[in-house]
């Protein structure tokens, strides 16, 4: 899934530079640091950090221990040319996996797939949104946060997303959402306009209002 942010802590300028290339190239948006210095300033926006052990200064183990010790669920894959037990257990144990160089490439991507696909659920991308389906939740990759909808705005969305690329008509919402005396003309208009404010959508190119007949939410946009 594109759009996902991963954070490269490596100091070795070839294999960082390498790293970086290839993330990119599969659609991950990547930040790198050669030491641990810089790392609390950016490690909110990461979704995955990818970390040498040998560093400058501190090493990936304690820069490590910090990123946990603030609560953060963010999952670490260690790359490291220690190749002895004592060093992958400590690995480990304090991050998620643990990769020794030189490595392959294709199992680093494949074990950042299944890491990221278990911590975060499937996504479906459409502009700038990720829409995890299983757990309801949508995230605004481009402010690298989740969208904080109220129960009803959330069922209105994935409303939407379920029956995404068809138009609902306001009949729809009414008999999905709610009871006959609680039916008021302009209720999914007022709730549609947050949605749309709350997912950076105002010009309506995600969810359009189909002038006459309904809500479509279109999963192909221009980005």
């Amino acid at each position: 899934m594109k759009g996902y942010h991963i954070l490269i802590v490596e100091d070795d300028v070839t294999i960082g530079d390498l790293l970086q290339k290839i993330l990119q190239r599969e659609g991950y948006q990547v930040i790198w640091k050669t030491d641990g210095t810089e790392v609390p300033a950016v490690i909110h926006q990461a979704d995955l950090v990818i970390m040498d052990v040998m560093l400058p200064g501190e090493d990936g183990y304690q820069i490590t221990k910090k990123i946990k010790d603030l609560g953060l669920n963010i999952p670490i894959i260690f790359l490291s040319a220690r190749n002895d037990m004592d060093s992958k257990l400590q690995g480990l144990t304090i991050g998620e996996d643990y990769m020794i160089k030189p490595f392959d490439p294709r199992e680093l991507l494949l074990r950042m797939k299944k890491m990221l696909d278990h911590q975060y659920g499937t996504f479906t991308q459409i502009k700038h949104l990720s829409i995890d389906a299983e757990h309801k939740k949508v995230f605004n990759t481009s402010l690298h946060h989740e969208v904080v909808f109220t129960a009803i705005e959330r069922k209105i969305f994935f409303y939407l997303y379920e029956n995404r690329d068809r138009i609902l008509t306001k009949e729809h919402f009414f008999e999905y959402l709610w009871q006959l005396e609680e039916r008021n003309p302009n209720i999914v208009n007022v709730h549609i306009k947050k949605i749309r404010t709350k997912i950076d959508d105002q010009t309506g190119e995600m969810i359009e209002n189909i002038y006459g007949e309904g809500y479509r939410l279109n999963t192909f946009v221009k980005k």
